[in-house]
């Protein structure tokens, strides 16, 4: 299982994921957190890291789009590709042992 910290929150690509790129909420969110006050954030406040948390709560992502958690650190740390579901984590859920 992926710990939700700020660590793997800070090295998650998440933010940056096409699948993303769309949402307006995920924008909204990303800006609240560049604006935070340094504080650590919930589950909820944080537009990824799904593969620690579980579904996005965000509407308007498009996994259409390519995901690109094989290029994530968080993702070869802990060998998410052995797990499932393996990607898409903001569609299908956090990362669990098969």
């Amino acid at each position: 299982m992926v710990e939700f910290n700020m660590e793997n929150v800070q090295r998650c690509l998440c933010p940056g994921c096409p699948v993303q790129a769309g949402s307006m909420c995920v924008q909204e969110k990303l800006n609240r957190l560049k604006e935070g006050s340094g504080e650590n954030p919930s589950p909820e406040d944080v537009p990824g890291a799904y593969c620690a948390t579980g579904k996005a709560t965000c509407e308007g992502l498009d996994p259409k789009q390519p995901c690109q958690c094989g290029k994530c650190e968080v993702w070869k740390e802990y060998n998410l590709g052995e797990e499932e579901p393996g990607g898409y984590f903001c569609v299908d859920g956090e990362s669990r042992p098969r």
